[in-house]
C-alpha cells in the first residue's frame, strides 16, 4: 500500500517582531554559539544591524560567515562547514533568501556528517541530523525555510543538483515582514512570484495530496491578494505578513508534493541568462499553466476560485488569463527582456527536459511540446 510522510520544521514563527525568537529558541536549547551565515550585500545592512542587536542582548556568540553568492556552490558550503568546526560553533543561523538558507542547510549536514557535501548530493544520502539551523528570511517566496530540499550550482558548468534530504529540515524559521519593508519592489515581485509558483505547481503536481493541496491554495489566494497590496505600499505590514504565511505555505506544500514544469524551464532560463530565480519560473507560469489544462482543468479552475473568480464553468480558460495579467502587472521581464534569443530556444527546451522537477508535472511534455511551450513564452502568445 502507498503511504504519504509529511516534512516541515520543529518551529516556525512569523508576523511583526518574530525575529526575537530565535533568542528564546537558543536558551531553550541551550545553543550559545553560532555560525550567522548570510551574504556581502546583506552583513553590513539594517537587517543584520537588527539580527546581531537580538543576539548581543541574548548574549549569544557569533562568528559571520558572509562568501554566500546567488546560486550557491559546493565548495561554498564545505566552506561554511570548515568555519563551524573552526569557531566550535553549536548551530547555524542563516540571515537571507534562499541562497543563505540553502548554504546554511547543506553546511549543517556536513558539519554532522563529516566530508563535503558532494558525498551528500542526492536523496537521503545522510546518516545523522544536520547540526540546528535557524533561518531569518528577509524576503518572502524560496521557502527555503521549510523544506528539506537545497540547490546548488555548478557555475562552470552551468548544471545545477537539487538534494532532497529529511536531516536537513531547519530547527527554527522565522519571518519576520519587519525586515524586508526596505526591499525593491523587483526583489518582492520575484520572491513572490516564486511562491507563487510553488503553490501552483505544488496543487498541480502528479504527487500533489490533501495536505499540500490545502497549504497550497490558501498560499495562491493570499499572494493574489496581497502582492498588489505591497507593490503600492512596501510598508503594509499586514500585507507582507501575507506574504510571508504564503510563502511557508507554499513550501510546505512544494516540499511535500513537487514541482513541474514552470521549474525545469525556470532553472534552465537561470542556466542561460542568469535571472532571479522567480523572475525566471515567473515569465513561463501562465504558458505552463494553459499546456497543462489538459491534464488537470479541474485543479486549475481551483486555482482560479482562490483568486476570486466565480463562474466555475468558464474558470480554467479564465484562470490562465488571470494570472497572465497578474504576471504582466508586476516588474518581471518577459523572454526577451531577460536576454534570451530565438537561437537559444532549442538547447534550452532540452536543458528543460532533463530537469528532474519535470517528473513532477501532471502532463509530460515531448520535447516539441516543450519547445512550442518556451516559444509560447517568449512570444507571449496564449493560444
Amino acid at each position: 500500500m502507498e503511504y504519504n510522510q509529511i516534512f516541515y520544521p520543529a518551529r516556525f514563527a512569523v508576523g511583526p517582531d518574530s525575529l526575537k525568537e530565535v533568542a528564546a529558541f537558543a536558551e531553550k536549547e541551550g545553543l550559545n554559539r553560532a555560525l550567522l551565515v548570510t551574504d556581502k550585500d546583506l552583513v553590513s545592512s539594517s537587517v543584520m544591524c537588527a539580527v546581531r542587536n537580538v543576539l548581543d542582548e541574548a548574549g549569544i556568540i557569533y562568528e559571520i560567515f558572509c562568501d554566500v553568492i546567488p546560486n550557491p556552490t559546493e565548495e561554498i558550503v564545505d566552506a561554511a562547514a570548515a568555519a563551524y568546526a573552526k569557531y566550535h560553533c553549536e548551530f547555524i543561523i542563516a540571515v537571507g533568501g534562499g541562497s543563505p538558507v540553502d548554504t546554511a542547510k547543506a553546511a549543517s549536514l556536513v558539519a554532522a556528517n563529516g566530508g563535503s557535501i558532494r558525498h551528500y548530493i542526492g536523496i537521503n544520502k545522510t546518516v545523522h541530523p544536520g547540526v540546528p539551523v535557524v533561518a531569518i528570511n528577509t524576503t518572502a517566496g524560496t521557502g527555503a525555510e521549510v523544506t528539506r530540499f537545497f540547490v546548488l550550482t555548478d557555475h562552470e558548468n552551468h548544471t545545477k543538483s537539487i538534494t532532497i534530504d529529511d536531516h536537513c529540515l531547519v530547527a527554527l524559521a522565522i519571518s519576520d515582514p519587519c525586515l524586508m519593508t526596505s526591499l525593491p519592489k523587483e526583489m518582492t515581485a520575484a520572491t513572490a512570484m516564486d511562491a507563487f509558483t510553488h503553490a501552483i505547481e505544488a496543487y498541480c503536481a502528479a504527487t500533489a495530496n490533501p495536505f499540500s493541496d490545502g497549504l497550497a491554495l490558501k498560499a495562491i489566494g493570499l499572494i493574489y491578494r496581497a502582492l498588489p497590496k505591497v507593490m503600492r505600499n512596501p510598508g503594509d505590514l499586514a500585507a507582507r505578513t501575507d506574504l510571508c504565511w504564503a510563502a511557508s505555505l507554499a513550501g510546505y506544500a512544494f516540499s511535500n508534493s513537487g514541482l513541474g514544469m514552470m521549474h525545469s524551464i525556470g532553472f534552465s532560463i537561470e542556466n542561460f541568462v542568469g535571472v532571479p530565480h522567480g523572475q525566471a519560473v515567473g515569465m513561463v507560469m501562465p504558458y505552463v499553466l494553459e499546456y497543462n489544462r489538459k491534464a488537470v482543468g479541474d485543479r486549475i479552475a481551483d486555482i482560479g476560485l482562490a483568486c476570486g473568480i466565480k463562474d466555475y464553468v468558464t474558470m480554467g480558460a479564465r484562470t490562465v488569463g488571470l494570472l497572465a495579467d497578474f504576471l504582466y502587472s508586476l516588474p518581471i521581464p518577459t523572454m526577451k527582456e531577460a536576454g534570451l534569443t530565438v537561437d537559444q530556444l532549442p538547447a534550452l527546451a532540452q536543458m528543460a527536459m532533463n530537469d528532474p522537477t519535470l517528473g513532477f508535472n501532471p502532463a509530460q511534455p515531448t520535447i516539441e511540446e516543450m519547445t512550442s511551450v518556451i516559444e509560447w513564452a517568449y512570444c507571449e502568445d496564449l493560444r
